[in-house]
């Protein structure tokens, strides 16, 4: 019932656009048939309430909607602990396994573009000129699209989540391999090893030299 297209089809379009498919889309309509609600959810609506309605069912699956957004970004970011996913029944997704991806309901267009996006991540990984331009140029957003993408999923800018990527591949490095500090910083595309060793630092709260000292490699 809106003008150029109706309720549905918005939904679909939202749903199927890689810059927009991550938004939340509560359905507030006077079509309360089955089938209409079938068809609602098969568009992509994250719910759907028929009118009339009462306000505080609607607050009470917005606070829903937003609770699952937040415990998606923490999976995403890999913030939530082994305790934590266990009890969720939810894995992070892991950028040593990009096929990896969460349990809660997340779109498939948005599995896909974080994977490729760790997967052009990875393949250039020691290139300390990989920025997030050119990211976002091999995966066809603009900067500004990339950017809302990212922070929508995992709560976190491109430049942070790379760097956090970056570290965490340099980290698994420090303590399984014999590789030099210096050869892991070029490894994983940090322009010096002091670079590298200050955010190190700045993350895990001790150089990589005091890691290797402590696990006495």
């Amino acid at each position: 019932m809106m003008p150029v297209m109706d309720g549905m089809e918005c939904c679909r379009r939202i749903k199927e656009e890689i810059s927009t498919s991550h938004i939340p889309i509560l359905m507030l309509t006077a079509c309360s048939m089955d089938e209409q609600r079938i068809q609602g959810y098969d568009n992509g609506a994250d719910g759907y309430l028929a009118k009339p309605f009462s306000g505080a069912v609607l607050a009470s699956r917005c606070a829903s909607l937003i609770s699952n957004r937040k415990r998606i970004k923490e999976i995403w970011s890999g913030d939530t602990t082994p305790a934590a996913a266990s009890a969720t029944k939810c894995m992070s997704p892991d950028p040593q396994n990009p096929a990896s991806k969460p349990t809660l309901p997340v779109s498939e267009i948005d599995n896909d573009f974080y994977r490729r996006f760790i997967e052009i991540l990875k393949a250039d990984m020691g290139n300390s000129d990989l920025n997030v331009d050119k990211i976002a140029s091999k995966m066809g957003l603009e900067r500004s699209q990339f950017y809302r993408k990212i922070k929508a999923l995992t709560n976190y800018s491109p430049v942070e989540l790379i760097r956090r990527i970056r570290l965490k591949h340099g980290h698994n490095l420090i303590v399984s391999t014999d590789k030099t500090i210096s050869e892991i910083a070029y490894e994983t595309g940090f322009s010096t090893p002091a670079y590298f060793t200050k955010c190190y630092r700045d993350a895990y709260g001790e150089t990589p030299t005091e890691v290797r000292n402590r696990l006495g490699k």
